[in-house]
Parts: structure tokens; C-alpha cells; sequence
């Protein structure tokens, strides 16, 4: 658990410099996409924090995190990457043949909440003295 932290607060770290220099960069016909992809990215990179300090531990919870770490790199990453390199609307940039991978990641972000939420619908349930001491 403790490498999906890692990885989150590196993608947290990305997506405030990414939000950062987009905030000067970013050209106004591409502004509502770059907002969106952050918005998810920073949505899902918390998600990812949650799964990983879930007080029950499962390969369920486990594949969440990662599902979410890999939403993130795949939705938000590759939207980011290309409006931040594109600079002319249109001109090519090294994401274009990643693009297709945009929607796989929405997916992600889907199985994510999906395994999330099995995975504390299938944990063990925690006695009333357990719930006290964890408040």
C-alpha cells in the first residue's frame, strides 16, 4: 500500500506543476478538456490515497489503488501531455498515438470505484470495539 501513496502524491505533484504552468499555456480552445483532466487526475489520485489507507486489507483494495494510479496516468496524463506539447491547435504531438488510450483509462477510473467497493463490501467486518478505537 505504502508504494500506491508514493506514486499518488508523485501524480499530485505532476498535476499541481502541470496545473501551474497550464494556467499560462494552456489555449483557451482546449481550456474546458485541461480542466476536466485535471479535475479527474487530482479526483482519482486521492481515490488512490483512500484505497491504500482503508483500515481492511485485501487484493481487492490493493488492485483499486493501482486501477486508480493507472486511470490517472492514462486519462489525465496523456490529455495533459498532448495540449501541453500541442501548442498550435493541431499540430502533432508524441501523444497522439497514446490517444486511444484515453478511454481505457476512463475505464480504469470505473473498475477502480468498482473493486473499491467490493473490496469493503467482501472485508471483515470490524467489532464495535475495533470502530471505537479507530475514531
Amino acid at each position: 500500500m505504502r508504494a500506491i501513496i508514493v506514486a499518488a502524491a508523485l501524480l499530485g505533484l505532476l498535476l499541481v506543476a502541470a496545473g501551474a504552468a497550464g494556467a499560462h499555456t494552456v489555449p483557451i480552445d482546449a481550456n474546458k478538456q485541461w480542466q476536466s483532466a485535471l479535475l479527474y487526475g487530482f479526483v482519482h489520485t486521492l481515490a488512490a490515497v483512500v484505497a491504500a489507507i482503508m483500515p481492511f486489507r485485501s487484493r481487492l483494495q490493493l488492485a483499486s489503488g493501482w486501477a486508480f494510479i493507472l486511470s490517472v496516468v492514462m486519462f489525465s496524463g496523456i490529455q495533459i501531455g498532448k495540449i501541453m506539447l500541442a501548442g498550435i491547435p493541431g499540430a502533432p504531438t508524441p501523444f497522439d498515438s497514446l490517444t486511444f488510450l484515453v478511454p481505457a483509462g476512463g475505464v480504469a477510473f470505473i473498475v477502480g470505484w468498482l473493486l473499491l467497493g467490493l473490496s469493503a463490501a467482501t472485508a471483515p467486518k470490524l467489532s464495535r470495539s475495533d470502530d471505537i478505537q479507530d475514531e
